[in-house]
C-alpha cells in the first residue's frame, strides 16, 4: 500500500476507534491533512473502500474501517503507545499486593487488566500449575465406600466417592485423614506422590492413589481455571447498546470449559494473537476483537490472558498494557513459587 493511503487508513483508525463516528474527508483534512484538498482525501477514500479496507455506512456518510483495515493496521500500521505513569504505577500496585493462591491471583491478573483497558478480560491459570493440597477428609459412607474431600489452595474443593478393597470405620477413617493432613497439608502433589510409592499396600495407598488421580486432573487443566472480567466496560461501548450482542459475548465467557479450549486454540504456539471480529471461530465473538498474551511463572507454565472488547479498539494501547500485565503477572507468579 502507497505512503499516502497508509496514513490516511492510520488516521481513520484513529479517528473512529476515539469517536465511534463514521470518519469524513473534512475531518481528515483538518485534524491529519492540512496539505492535502478534499477532493484528494475522498478520492484515496474511495479506493481504500474498494480495496476492502474501508466501508461506508451509508452514501453521505463517512468511512469506518472493515475487519481487514484493522487487520491491515495492527499488522503493519500500529505503534505500540506509552503507557502513563499512573497506569504503569497502578499495574505494579495490584500485582505486587496480588493474593498468592492461584485463584486469587489470576482473578487479581482479570480485574487489572479490565481496569486498564477499559474492555472485558479473561485469563485463565497457567497449566501445569501444581496443585497443593490444603486439607484432606475421610468420611465413611458404607463400610466399603468413602467419600473423599480434598480442599486444594484457592480454595478449591473436590469430592469424591470412593470403593475401596477392605472395609473401615470412620475411627480408621479419621486417623488415617489426620496421617494424611500432617505429612501432606500444605505441600504440593510431587510430595503426594513419593508417598504413594513408599505407602505400603492397604487403605492409605488405595486411597492416596486417588488423590493423585484428582491432583493430575487438576494440574492438566481439564478442570482449568479461567476468569473473566470488566464485563461493565462493554455496556459504555455503542457497539454494545444492543443487549443481544452483550449476551453474545456473555454466553462465550460464562461457558468455562469452552473457554478454556478457545483460548488455548486461539493463541496457538505464539506469544501475542488479535484476532479481529469475523476471523474469530467462535460466533459470538464475531462483533469482538480478541487481543491474547501468555504470562506464567516459567515458559513450561503459561496461562492465558485476554482483552475482548469491540472491534473498534485502540489496538495500541491495548497491546502495550496486556503486555505489562503479563510481565507483572509472571514476575508475581515466579516469586509466589519460589515461596
Amino acid at each position: 500500500m502507497e505512503n499516502r493511503k497508509q496514513a490516511i487508513l492510520r488516521a481513520v483508525v484513529n479517528e473512529f476507534t476515539t469517536s465511534a463516528v463514521p470518519v469524513g474527508s473534512q475531518a481528515l483534512q483538518s485534524r491529519y491533512f492540512v496539505n492535502l484538498s478534499s477532493a484528494t482525501i475522498r478520492s484515496e477514500l474511495a479506493e481504500l473502500a474498494d480495496l476492502g479496507y474501508l466501508t461506508q455506512p451509508h452514501t453521505s456518510a463517512g468511512r469506518v474501517p472493515t475487519d481487514s483495515g484493522y487487520r491491515y493496521f495492527v499488522d503493519f500500521l500500529m505503534d505500540l503507545e506509552p503507557i502513563p505513569d499512573r497506569v504503569r504505577a497502578f499495574i505494579h500496585d495490584e500485582l505486587t499486593a496480588a493474593p498468592a493462591d492461584v485463584q486469587g491471583l489470576v482473578e487479581r491478573v482479570a480485574m487489572t487488566v479490565a481496569s486498564v483497558t477499559q474492555n472485558a478480560s479473561v485469563a485463565s491459570a497457567p497449566q501445569g500449575t501444581l496443585a497443593r493440597i490444603k486439607h484432606v477428609d475421610l468420611v465413611s459412607l458404607e463400610p466399603n465406600e468413602v467419600l473423599l474431600i480434598l480442599l486444594l489452595e484457592g480454595n478449591l474443593l473436590r469430592q469424591q466417592v470412593v470403593s475401596t478393597t477392605q472395609p473401615a470405620t470412620q475411627a480408621q477413617l479419621s486417623k488415617l485423614g489426620a496421617r494424611l493432613n500432617g505429612s501432606l497439608a500444605g505441600r504440593a502433589s510431587d510430595e503426594a506422590r513419593r508417598h504413594y510409592d513408599s505407602a505400603p499396600l492397604g487403605l492409605e495407598k488405595e486411597l492416596l492413589g486417588r488423590v493423585i488421580a484428582v491432583l493430575d486432573l487438576y494440574e492438566k487443566g481439564s478442570e482449568s481455571l479461567v476468569v473473566h472480567d470488566g464485563v461493565r466496560n462493554l455496556l459504555r461501548q455503542p457497539e454494545f447498546a444492543e443487549s443481544s450482542r452483550l449476551h453474545q459475548v456473555l454466553e462465550v465467557l460464562e461457558e468455562t470449559r469452552y473457554l478454556t479450549v478457545l483460548l488455548r486454540q486461539l493463541i496457538g504456539e505464539s506469544d501475542l494473537q488479535i484476532v479481529i471480529g469475523s476471523e474469530n471461530t467462535s460466533s459470538g465473538l464475531q462483533g469482538c476483537a480478541v487481543v491474547l498474551t501468555t504470562y506464567g511463572p516459567t515458559d513450561r507454565l503459561k496461562g492465558v490472558l485476554g482483552v475482548i472488547g469491540p472491534t473498534r479498539m485502540a489496538y495500541s494501547q491495548t497491546v502495550a498494557r496486556l503486555r505489562a500485565v503479563a510481565r507483572g503477572a509472571s514476575d508475581r507468579m515466579a516469586e509466589t513459587a519460589g515461596h
